[in-house]
């Protein structure tokens, strides 16, 4: 069984009138998203002016089933909101869907805050029915820090998605904006697990240039890879792109997988 996957950083809505033609003219399988974010929250660039996840499946509800994870809820609004949500072809059949939390925060977290150690962090483990293979869908966004080298934090809650990956059945697919370059401990640690296809097709730098609010350092030089899709050994890559269009502030991923 052939399957092609996104995965994407969507940024919210800061790039709808891009992304919406993107998804609707390719034809993917499964689309892994972060970032997808409710109507009226505010944080960092985020200013959203929609419900983000109900428009997409309003626009996508044809072709494909969805779920949402909810991380964190926002001071700016009742309907704030950012998780991970998963799009995947009306041909699958899904078995069980398991929000893993990577840090739970008990209140909204203030909009006016420009960092997010203390934000709620959450993985999306979807398992996934078609022509008798069941697989493994994992749509992860991990934790923020300041700095480039990985924080007690990152540490802390890469542990707990290490953990609960080891004991994950093969086949399965990991991907998210991991918020770590290939070096740090946590991303070392899920290559021992599985496959890292960012790093196999050396891939450096996985944030937009032209649009990303640090986009006057990468255009400087600066690479930064935090973005990855992670697939179980038992599973075969037909073949990986990164995709180039300004549909984000995170250049996208895709794939074609064999399992």
């Amino acid at each position: 069984m052939q399957i092609s996957l996104l995965q994407l950083n969507i940024n919210a809505d800061n790039f709808w009138d891009q992304l919406i033609p993107y998804l609707t003219k390719n034809d993917f399988d499964i689309l892994q998203l972060q970032e997808v974010a409710g109507k009226e929250t505010r944080s960092s660039n985020l200013n959203t002016k929609r419900d983000c996840y109900v428009q997409l499946q309003k626009i996508l509800g044809e072709k494909y089933h969805s779920e949402l994870a909810i991380a964190q809820r926002y001071t700016s609004s009742p309907n704030s909101y950012i998780g991970n949500a998963t799009f995947y072809k009306k041909a699958f059949t899904l078995i069980k869907k398991q929000n893993i939390f990577l840090y739970q925060r008990a209140t909204p977290f203030p909009s006016d805050v420009a960092h997010f150690e203390e934000a709620g962090r959450v993985v999306l483990h979807l398992t996934l029915e078609k022509n008798n293979t069941k697989f493994s869908l994992l749509n992860a966004h991990c934790a923020w820090a300041k700095t480039p080298k990985e924080e007690p934090n990152q540490t802390e809650q890469g542990e707990i998605l290490v953990n609960y990956l080891k004991n994950v059945s093969s086949p399965f697919v990991l991907s998210g904006d991991f918020n770590l370059d290939p070096n740090q401990p946590t991303i070392q640690k899920i290559t021992a697990l599985a496959r890292n296809l960012t790093t196999e097709n050396n891939v450096v730098n996985t944030l937009n240039s032209r649009t990303h609010v640090i986009k006057h350092l990468l255009t400087a030089g600066l690479t930064i890879a935090v973005d990855y899709i992670f697939v179980s050994p038992d599973i075969t890559v037909k073949k990986f792109e990164v995709i180039e269009e300004d549909i984000s502030d995170h250049l996208g991923l895709k794939t074609i997988l064999e399992m």
